[in-house]
């Protein structure tokens, strides 16, 4: 793709480092600590205590809504979809199994729920475009929080069409789930459970330091010392590497061995979708270097079509060319802000259609369809036909309902 945007042989080898380097510094870390989470919450049973309380809760039939509505919840404080996934795929996984849904089904689920609120739910990517159009924020967070519901439950719709007609909603067979099935009960005969305070705690814990950064940076402008320990043990990194020191400490009752053993096993797993996930990063960064999304989005704007469609397209095409939903939410409003006064547009219906056009489309330039389709074990082209497919349609949906918004309420 490089060679054919006639990006020079040099810069195209830097971008490619970079790509792969910058998109794992982050990303990468996340996926390491979730996995290595996921591996030891597995082995100390710390999992069959969470499904089971869940479970109890909610209900069996209901497993896949709370999947999805607690990864809803979770994405806007962490600001991430990437991370709020990783945070809760494997407690995710487990009440699949407990309920004989899928991997794919459920995991599917909860990219529906964290990639609605991401997208639609202000502090989250609603952040970037209503700073830039300064945008009345009580409209885009009300507004948001309405649409986002929608199109959260469009996603859960499309997962159980698509999953029941590819015959993926009910467990297949997988030798390592059974397999770590099998040792855990051997295990768990001989050692007691982690307590219910030890094994949300490893989840909720880096979840509250997260939320707690940005509340620090909400609401405490001064820079003092609570400031800084807090946008440091926030910073989500940070905060899943304590909760890997968490999931140690629930793991004390077990031989040091086995738990070294364990933690080999998690980086071992996490290496693959770590690997393609620096590829997709590649990817995104040759695109932009290339300035693909801010040239096609410049061309759109000259179609003479209906103001509202042009800034929805505008966040579409950006967003599918390069990959980024930062990067959409950040390039789509700084090349329309001077055009709303033209296109008729006000900065916060501006804010809530660059929201909806960023959500098209999930696919391999973006590390969000690596990380979901690795979680999930899912092929390339299951993971376009499921979670490519999934993220235009709830596209779509927030674009309609943003026009349903506009007709309703002409003022806005």
């Amino acid at each position: 793709m490089g060679l054919f945007l006639r990006i020079s042989p040099n810069d195209l080898v830097k971008n490619v480092v970079d790509g792969f380097g910058d998109t794992l510094g982050y990303v990468g870390l996340l996926v390491f600590a979730a996995t290595i989470i996921g591996e030891l919450l597995g082995k100390t049973g710390a999992t069959v205590v969470i499904s089971e309380s869940i479970l109890r809760l909610v209900g069996r039939t209901r497993t896949a809504f709370a999947i999805g509505a607690t990864g809803y919840l979770v994405t806007p404080p962490v600001a991430c979809n990437d991370t709020a996934f990783l945070i809760l795929s494997p407690v995710a996984r487990v009440l699949g199994r407990a309920s004989g849904y899928s991997t794919i089904f459920i995991s599917l689920a909860l990219a529906a729920g964290t990639y609605s609120s991401f997208k639609l739910v202000f502090p989250a990517a609603p952040l970037y475009a209503a700073t830039i159009f300064q945008a009345d924020l009580a409209a885009v967070i009300v507004l948001g929080f309405l649409i986002s519901v929608p199109v959260f439950g469009i996603g859960l719709l499309w997962t159980r069409a698509y999953t029941h007609r590819s015959a993926f909603r009910s467990e297949q067979a997988d030798p390592r789930a059974e397999k770590d099935s099998a040792f855990v009960h051997d295990r768990l005969t001989n050692i007691d459970l982690p307590s219910p305070i030890e094994s949300y705690g490893i989840i909720v814990i880096p979840l509250i330091l997260i939320l707690s950064r940005a509340l620090a940076d909400a609401y405490l402008l001064a820079s003092n010392t609570f400031r800084v320990l807090t946008d440091f043990i926030g910073y989500p990194v940070i905060a899943m590497l304590i909760g890997v020191g968490l999931s140690l400490f629930v793991a004390r009752k077990h031989r040091t061995e086995e738990v070294s053993e364990w933690f080999g096993e998690g980086v071992a797993r996490a290496a693959s979708i770590v690997a393609i996930v620096g590829g997709g990063g590649v990817l995104g960064r040759i695109l932009l270097t290339a300035d693909l999304g801010r040239v096609l989005g410049s061309s759109i704007t000259a179609l003479g079509i209906s103001g509202a469609v042009v800034v929805f397209l505008v966040a579409a095409v950006i967003k599918t060319a390069q990959g980024s939903s930062v990067v959409t939410m950040v390039t789509a409003p700084s090349i329309l802000l001077p055009l709303l006064p033209t296109l008729g547009i006000s900065p916060t219906l501006a804010t809530l259609l660059v929201s909806a056009g960023a959500m098209i489309s999930v696919h391999l330039n973006d590390s969000y369809f690596w990380v979901v389709t690795g979680s999930a074990q899912m092929g390339v082209s299951d993971g376009i036909k499921s979670l490519t497919a999934m993220s235009i349609i709830q596209g779509l949906t927030a674009f309609a309902l943003v026009m349903l918004i506009r007709t309703l309420m002409p003022a806005l």
